[in-house]
């Protein structure tokens, strides 16, 4: 099942998770199905298509990006564009432990547009999502260095990189989750 629209941004389900062990939950909470109050976080509207998009016009993206969110070390890696796709992986840590990794690829849509698909994993590498399951966020619009997916917007400024991602908590409330990373460069392996 394909989650299509959803303000489950890419870091949305780590609160679900870190709850789920605080209260012994035994379901993960619903994080999906409101408008996002934030400015900078769009959705499409029904009927509303996506801006057709090109790889080349993410290109800003490339590289590896190290910073905090959510109370904890973020690590985000975007490859170039390759063979119709591009590619990447988030891992996010609290306390010196990793809590839980991404996998993502954005492709081509039908429409001409761009979409971020993703998958969760947890530190053992089983996933959150059923096998043929992922997540999905339409590119909606592109602003220079300033990227808004349905749910999540990522802006580029200089060497810095925020993320901006609509959560549903869960008493239903939406509220906006800020990541702040800095690039990282490398001379390549030594």
């Amino acid at each position: 099942m394909i989650h299509r629209n959803s303000i489950l941004p890419l870091r949305a389900l780590i609160l679900c998770v870190s709850m789920a062990a605080i209260y012994s939950m035994t379901s993960i909470c619903n994080c999906v199905g409101q408008e996002p109050k934030a400015e900078l976080i769009m959705q499409l509207k029904d009927g509303e298509e996506p801006q057709p998009a090109e790889f080349s016009e993410l290109e800003w993206l490339v590289g590896r990006w190290i910073g905090t969110g959510l109370g904890g070390d973020c690590e985000e890696v975007f490859l170039p564009a390759w063979n119709d796709s591009m590619i990447g992986t988030f891992r996010y840590a609290r306390d010196g432990r990793l809590i839980f990794s991404e996998y993502f690829s954005l492709v081509k849509s039908q429409n001409g547009g761009l979409v971020l698909r993703l998958k969760h994993f947890h530190p053992d590498f089983t996933g959150w999502e059923e096998k043929s399951d992922f997540v999905e966020f339409p590119l909606i619009k592109l602003d220079g260095q300033t990227a808004y997916f349905g749910g999540i917007t990522y802006r580029r400024v200089d060497d810095a990189l925020t993320v901006w991602v609509a959560i549903k908590d869960r008493d239903g409330k939406v509220r906006e989750e800020r990541f702040e990373f800095r690039q990282v460069k490398s001379d390549g392996p030594k």
